[in-house]
């Protein structure tokens, strides 16, 4: 049997109990608004006095001028507030103006009941404001303006501090803000839409803290900022201040001290990460004066930050799928900015920043014709220095790498200090003068003992060419574009090499078969290789055009030289060359023939040529086809037999 169990709960009271309880709220609520009404009723039956009264609190706060033409009410429910339609704000400096589509000032109760108005909050629709950053918008005689007028730690500063402010709120507001032309690339005016944020400062020595969100360049931000000590910041003093912005091209960390004497200054620890750096910058006036993306890129560091310079110290840097430590400078300077500092890296790839170049070849295969777009570049002034334990340049990699890029004015210069590269060494400067009319070239260079197996195959995919290179140039162009670059190319270069092997000819077993089957030379004269001592050329350039002196190349038993000329205007090569028994070999009684070929074409397209004529004049069969007498009379190669 299951017995149910009643559940006892507490007795209402009576209904008679309960209507006193009913009538002392609703006597006590009337009272009140009777109260309110009573002590606001001065205002309340007045446009003139109500707006009298906002101008009054607020220029007594501020210090601002306050105009209105509209409608102004004082509402006492949900809560005591006056309302101004269309009002105006200024100070008597004009550095600030505020055009307001309407005000709410919400009141304290305790000042009503002394018959008087304090506004508490204040919230401010659709506000227009135009801000002069030189400027100062608050007088002396206001409650701000005496904060910031009293001196540090006297019992004037001690009373200001202690005076009341209050909450504003703006609400879909604009801002203009006006700031001196820092350069020629920097607009000197920011505007911010959509302004929706809540200041809170309730006394001049209480700390300030700013929260809400804007729009600037169509993008929305979350702001928070912290400032312990604005009456402190205002008199000159250094301020604990934290700020953090969110938005989706940028987020910013900022936790330091700010003052304001002798300019405003910042210093302490930033963390800043963007998916693109350019597009920030570029945003704020100051194009990167660097090819290359800049993206994912995030920074920390201690930072000394004014509006016309910053110092970045213990930086950690990021982009590009980089990694540095350094120290970074910046200012503002007159006519042009400059950006300074050391940086290292245990790895540097430049792909991203080469991705940046216009492509050196066109469609077509040849040298690109479009002209440099050299306002890319923005006016920026450089110096900067980079360490890379490793670097890799398009197919090279380079370790222990020291180079420095360096902007002034129109010329730009890239230096390379000293590196290892392929076993060897290699140091290198080149400088871009940038014109109106294009680009002047001056470049300089030089490598000792790199690999030339593994140098050449990454710069042109030749594995043919084995030794240790040594080589110097000297090279200088004008010109709009790249094809004009190397069509006006002039200078010298020397390239020696040694111990080395020519792949895919053996020119000693031609030189043993030539006069046994010269014909079926042309068979397999691909096969096997030659070594060398010693190699070498220099290369005289003109208008575009290398020709190629004093080409040689040199083992006991073995000498080839070679000559003719490389077009670096139309990427093409007409090389001549003849092989023959070295001298000591053919004193000794060896054979003393030679062998002569052709190497011309496109440098995308070589096609190599044995002297067959010549071969088949060698043959016994064949030789009565050809007249000596017109051998003489029309040699089939150039002269290259200099030194021999």
């Amino acid at each position: 049997m299951v017995e149910s169990t009643t559940v006892v709960s507490g007795s209402s009271p009576p209904p008679r109990k309960r209507l006193p309880r009913i009538l002392f709220i609703l006597f006590g609520s009337a009272a009140l608004l009777v109260a309110i009404a009573a002590a606001t009723a001065p205002w309340a039956f007045s446009n003139a006095a109500l707006r009298a009264e906002i101008a009054s609190q607020i220029r007594h706060m501020t210090g601002l001028a306050t105009l209105s033409q509209g409608r102004a009410v004082f509402v006492v429910l949900p809560q005591p507030h006056v309302s101004i339609d269309d009002v105006s704000f200024t100070d008597p400096s004009g550095a600030l103006r505020i055009n307001a589509r309407y005000l709410k000032g919400y009141v304290r109760l305790a000042s009503l009941f002394a018959g008087r108005i304090e506004i508490a909050s204040a919230t401010l629709g659709q506000p227009d404001m135009r801000i002069d950053l030189h400027g100062r918008p608050m007088p002396p005689d206001s409650v701000i303006g005496r904060a910031a007028d009293a001196l540090p730690a006297t019992a004037e500063a001690a009373s200001a501090d202690e005076a009341r402010l209050g909450i504003v709120t703006l609400v879909d507001g604009r801002a203009r803000l006006l700031r001196k032309q820092l350069s020629p690339d920097v607009t000197p005016d920011v505007t911010i839409d959509a302004i929706n944020v809540t200041l809170d400062w309730r006394k001049p020595g209480a700390a300030a803290i700013l929260t809400g969100q804007a729009q600037i360049s169509g993008e929305t931000a979350a702001i928070a900022a912290w400032i312990a000590s604005p009456a402190g910041l205002l008199r000159g003093q250094q301020s604990p201040l934290s700020l953090k912005i969110d938005a989706p091209s940028l987020s910013l960390s900022a936790d330091g001290g700010l003052a304001s004497m002798p300019e405003w200054q910042f210093s302490g620890n930033i963390y800043a990460a963007t998916p693109s750096v350019r597009a920030i910058l570029e945003r704020a006036g100051y194009p990167i004066p660097l090819p290359g993306p800049f993206g994912d890129f995030e920074a920390s560091c201690d930072a000394t930050v004014s509006a016309r310079s910053a110092v970045l110290s213990g930086l950690h840097l990021k982009f590009d799928g980089n990694e540095f430590e350094g120290t970074l400078a910046f200012q503002a300077r007159d006519p042009t900015p400059v950006l300074s500092g050391t940086l290292a890296t245990n790895r540097l790839s430049l792909q991203a920043f080469l991705s940046g170049f216009p492509s050196a070849a066109g469609h077509d295969g040849q040298w690109n014709r479009d002209p440099f777009e050299l306002s890319e570049l923005g006016s920026a002034d450089l110096d900067l220095r980079i360490s890379a334990a490793h670097m890799l340049f398009s197919h090279f990699e380079i370790e222990d790498a020291a180079f420095s890029v360096m902007r002034n004015s129109s010329r730009l210069e890239l230096a390379l200090a000293g590196a290892k590269a392929y076993q060897g060494t290699i140091k290198g400067r080149v400088t871009f003068d940038m014109g109106a009319n294009g680009v002047g070239m001056q470049a300089a260079g030089a490598i000792s003992g790199a690999d030339l197996a593994a140098l050449s195959f990454d710069a042109f995919g030749w594995p043919e060419f084995y030794g240790s290179l040594t080589g110097t140039a000297n090279l200088e162009s004008t010109g709009a574009s790249m094809s004009e670059l190397m069509r006006n190319l002039d200078g010298a270069a020397q390239i020696d090499v040694a111990q080395g092997q020519l792949g895919g000819i053996d020119l000693e077993s031609a030189l043993h078969r030539i006069d046994k089957s010269p014909l079926a030379l042309l068979a397999d004269i691909h096969r096997g290789r030659t070594a060398f001592d010693h190699a070498s050329l220099s290369l005289r350039f003109a208008k575009g055009v290398a020709s190629i002196e004093e080409g040689k190349l040199e083992n006991p038993s073995l000498w080839l030289g070679y000559g003719g000329s490389v077009d670096f205007g139309e990427r093409g090569l007409d090389l001549h060359a003849v092989a023959k028994p070295a001298a000591g070999a053919a004193a000794s009684g060896k054979d003393d023939s030679d062998f002569r070929f052709d190497i011309v074409g496109s440098w995308d397209d070589l096609a190599f040529t044995p002297d067959v004529r010549g071969l088949i004049r060698r043959s016994g069969a064949a030789a009565p086809l050809f007249s000596q007498q017109h051998d003489a009379s029309k040699p089939l190669v150039p002269n290259v037999d200099g030194g021999q």
